[in-house]
């Protein structure tokens, strides 16, 4: 059994974002009983200086660890490519020149490179395998003559079996979980608003678009801010909820949707990477699109209004449904497969000449 593993990530918490990058933790966690080593970038900050020393800092701090380490890696998995892969390259080159590398692109690792670098390129190239969080995320990749395949970070076991409340037993009109920013969509959340009066909507996260928020929320006053909170906390929520919307203008997957139909709450998005691959048409939730930024917000307030207005039997239909398309994104399947991917290299490794 495959037993040296490494997993290293250049996502960590901050101030700013305390469970950035957990979605990583968690996988790690679910892969306990291959004992893998983490490393994950410390001391994360928004401020100017870390900005700049960060990769620098990062790299140095991975050669000392684990460089001139006494254990020696088989596999290195690499989460988030670019440019976390030259730790990666830098272990392969100078400890084990027979470390296969897995890489799982997450988004802006991809979305954010286009057109590649020669070294992005270069980089590339040394990979023995590629995992994407979506189907459409591989598409827009580079190069196709990879081998890939397609899976999520998988969801906490938490939302495994969660029990889905009645539609006359939830609190919350609409839910929205994530990071705080125009990518996100706050500010098609702020121009829903006037649409939902009489509506609790609860936010949930942190990011730059708080003060925003705030300020939405002393003009409509249904308007409800949470600060980031953990899975199980989370949970609650979601099953109170009887909308969970989506608003992101780029979304490689999308974890929180996932979450939510978990837990018995359709989902409302915008056509994104993520959502595609998720959300099914009156199954389970609705997809929005449009040319314009006011048809979009009209769109998405309509949807909204009629998972709302939805009769006891029909939303019960669509709970089950949700329930059904995120079953297998729980944790322990995601890692039963990545566990098949390393042991594949490995056998692989084993099996190639001297």
């Amino acid at each position: 059994m495959l037993q040296r593993l490494l997993i290293l990530t250049n996502m960590g918490p901050k101030p700013s974002a305390p469970f950035q990058g957990v979605f990583v933790r968690n996988q790690v966690d679910a892969l306990a009983s291959l004992k893998p080593a983490y490393f994950q970038m410390e001391w994360q900050s928004d401020r100017m200086p870390w900005r700049l020393l960060r990769y620098p800092i990062f790299w140095l701090q991975f050669v000392w660890r684990f460089v001139f380490s006494q254990q020696k890696f088989d596999v290195l998995h690499v989460h988030f490519f670019y440019p976390t892969i030259w730790l990666a390259l830098t272990y392969r080159y100078l400890r084990n020149p027979r470390a296969k590398i897995v890489v799982t692109c997450h988004g802006s690792d991809v979305y954010a490179y286009d057109p590649p670098s020669r070294w992005y390129q270069r980089a590339a190239a040394q990979v023995d395998q590629w995992i994407f969080v979506s189907e459409q995320l591989h598409q827009r990749f580079f190069r196709q003559d990879i081998k890939a395949e397609v899976l999520p970070a998988g969801i906490h076991a938490v939302f495994g079996q969660v029990p889905a409340l009645a539609h006359d037993k939830k609190d919350i009109d609409l839910l929205y979980v994530g990071t705080l920013d125009l990518n996100k969509g706050m500010d098609r959340l702020i121009a829903l608003l006037p649409a939902l009066a009489g509506k609790k909507v609860v936010v949930i996260g942190h990011g730059p678009w708080h003060d925003k928020l705030q300020a939405a929320a002393s003009q409509y006053p249904q308007l409800q801010l949470v600060a980031a909170q953990g899975a199980e906390q989370l949970k609650g929520y979601y099953q109170r909820s009887r909308v969970f919307a989506s608003l992101s203008r780029n979304e490689s997957f999308g974890l929180v949707m996932t979450e939510a139909m978990a837990c018995g709450t359709p989902v409302v998005a915008t056509k994104t990477d993520g959502s595609v691959m998720q959300v099914r048409d009156g199954e389970n939730g609705y997809l929005v699109s449009a040319d314009t930024e006011q048809a979009l917000v009209s769109g998405l307030a309509e949807k909204i209004q009629w998972l709302l207005s939805l009769p006891a039997a029909d939303y019960q239909r669509l709970q089950q449904s949700c329930q059904t398309s995120a079953e297998p994104y729980l944790l322990d399947k995601i890692a039963d497969r990545l566990t098949a991917i390393y042991q594949r290299l490995e056998t692989a490794e084993f099996a190639s000449p001297e």
